[in-house]
């Protein structure tokens, strides 16, 4: 129920305060004010005021009492403004003003009284929201959308009237993850990270119920490496001594001064890649980077040796330990992870466990960077599989059917409600999600693995699958990149035929003079393909939206060119 008052204060304010009205309008005025609920919204026109005790002048000529909230602001006689029921007993209306940020304005109360909804703050927003969209306001539309809040009483009245507006099923999880892409809090990676570092987590800190502790971590093994190729085992005797550094593992100093400019096809599938070594004897042992040299430092090797020595018979295992008592370097993360779970299960089997023993495994910061890196190898791809398309395909297929498995290890042991649940259900989330948009247009974010660390990217290919192609054939790309040390990097280009005009922006000087040390390198390489290349230097701030910038490009109002963003943020 609401009141509404547009355009009488200057009538109703000059009436006197207790003129006589007829029984039958005093009778009608009072039903309707015992009808106004807690957090109704009305206007009214401040006809005497005293204290807290205030009479407010209707449209309907009438003078209704009220009581004033006691934090209201100060109110003076003559004053029209918007208020908002507090409570409504015993015939005692408590009213306090009403601001709404705007919203409280006579157009959205109109649309709602013409709907015959209620004016609450809720309401409000929604009308505001559906404005701010530009989606019509008349009585059906807001009658539909009415019927949406109700119904998902737990997602946010803006991000329903946007998801409404694209045309995207509205789901408790698919909203979430909405408000994710909104908030620029839905990289891939980022929920990734969160799952490894959760997991080590997890295992520390179960009950100490042994058999359990070391039945889950087979089983969450068993699913991290499922796929995998085998890996043949290294024995220490037998490491390579003195082997050459792979190119793909050229340091780009080295690689800025043999790289021959005429010969850019060299570039691919460098720095993808990074190798350990270290000095031995005089000698020098070099690790690939799944190999334990590869991945511990000097010390972690150490605590890794001096846990591992105390569980049952590794010590004796002459793949995992060598003649001194050294852990072996030549062992890959999967190697020693297999070995390590086969020792727990045979010494379960023999009644030979400890919690504590078992803990100190999982607590260790050696395992759980075993973790991490079989993991990564699962979930992250190398620049040069980006244009493989099978690639791509293959890495959501298995994470989607991962994350269902490690739900269901979580479900049976009674752990649906742990922080590594919770991230197993945002990375489900977020590919159910891309999915969602996929099914409009082409999108997918990339996790990459480069050289010494992970970069979360974005592939904005914008055209949508309702639409035909531009005939035209112009092309737009967007490369956003964000380095600790490069800083923040645009790149745009703009493709037609074999012409192409790439426009760079960087955020300093440094960078700017590093990257155009090596463009000659780029335009070489370019050249190499057949494309004739323009490149330009430009500064700008602009940041992806992709809610405003992709999702809604295509909607009225957003603009119509055809833009295809790749968009990556990268941790260096």
């Amino acid at each position: 129920m609401q009141i509404s008052y547009v355009g009488q204060y200057n009538k109703n304010a000059n009436q006197v305060v207790g003129t006589p009205v007829p029984a039958a309008t005093v009778s009608s005025l009072t039903a309707a004010l015992k009808e106004l609920m807690p957090g109704s919204i009305f206007e009214g026109n401040i006809s005497y005021i005293k204290g807290s005790n205030v009479i407010l002048s209707l449209e309907n000529g009438q003078n209704v009492r009220a009581r004033l909230d006691q934090h209201a602001l100060k109110l003076v006689q003559g004053q029209s403004m918007f208020f908002q029921v507090k409570s409504n007993e015993g015939g005692v209306v408590a009213i306090r003003p009403y601001m709404g940020n705007g919203k409280a304005n006579p157009t959205l109360i109109r649309a709602l009284q013409a709907a015959g909804l209620p004016t609450t703050e809720k309401n409000l927003d929604m009308v505001n929201a559906m404005m701010k969209e530009q989606m019509p306001i008349h009585a059906e539309a807001l009658q539909n959308m009415y019927r949406s809040v109700v119904s998902h009483e737990g997602i946010h009245v803006n991000t329903l009237v946007q998801m409404t507006k694209l045309e995207m099923p509205i789901t408790p999880q698919l909203a979430v993850q909405f408000e994710n892409y909104r908030n620029d809090t839905h990289a891939l990676l980022g929920q990734m990270n969160d799952f490894i570092e959760q997991m080590p987590v997890f295992l520390e800190t179960q009950s100490a119920d042994v058999p359990q502790m070391v039945q889950m971590n087979t089983q969450m093994l068993a699913v991290l490496t499922e796929g995998l190729a085998e890996e043949p085992l290294v024995l220490p005797q037998e490491q390579n001594l003195n082997a050459e550094m792979p190119s793909q593992a050229m340091p780009m100093s080295e690689a800025a001064t043999v790289l021959p400019q005429d010969a850019p096809e060299t570039l691919e599938g460098m720095f993808l890649s990074e190798v350990a070594d270290e000095a031995v004897d005089g000698q020098k042992h070099l690790y690939q980077p799944n190999q334990i040299g590869g991945l511990f430092s000097a010390q972690t090797h150490e605590d890794v040796s001096d846990v591992l020595r105390s569980i049952g018979n590794l010590i004796e295992n002459e793949a995992v330990f060598d003649e001194n008592g050294s852990l072996n370097k030549n062992l890959t993360a999967r190697q020693l992870l297999g070995f390590i779970d086969r020792e727990l299960q045979t010494q379960l089997k023999m009644g030979m466990l400890e919690a504590d023993d078992v803990k100190d495994i999982f607590s260790n910061k050696g395992y759980q960077e075993l973790l991490k890196h079989v993991c990564e190898e699962q979930w992250l791809l190398q620049p040069q599989q980006v244009k493989e398309p099978e690639k791509i395909s293959a890495l959501y297929e298995r994470l989607e059917r991962q994350m269902e498995q490690m739900e269901q290890i979580l479900k049976s042991t009674g752990n649906e409600q742990s922080a590594l649940s919770h991230a197993t259900e945002q990375i489900r989330g977020n590919v159910d999600f891309m999915n969602e948009v996929n099914q409009i247009y082409n999108y997918v974010q990339l996790p990459l693995k480069m050289n010494g660390q992970s970069a979360n990217g974005e592939l904005y290919v914008y055209t949508n699958k309702r639409k035909l192609r531009e005939e035209n054939g112009e092309l737009s790309a967007f490369l956003h990149l964000d380095m600790e040390h490069l800083g923040s990097t645009d790149v745009y280009v703009k493709m037609k035929g074999k012409a192409v005009q790439t426009d760079f922006s960087f955020s300093d000087d440094e960078s700017y003079a590093l990257v155009q040390k090596y463009l000659p390198i780029l335009d070489a390489k370019l050249a190499a393909l057949g494309y004739q290349v323009t490149i330009t230097v430009n500064q700008t701030e602009e940041k992806m939206n992709f809610v405003e910038d992709f999702l809604k490009k295509d909607l009225p109002g957003g603009s119509t060119d055809r833009v295809h963003r790749y968009s990556f943020d990268v941790r260096a």
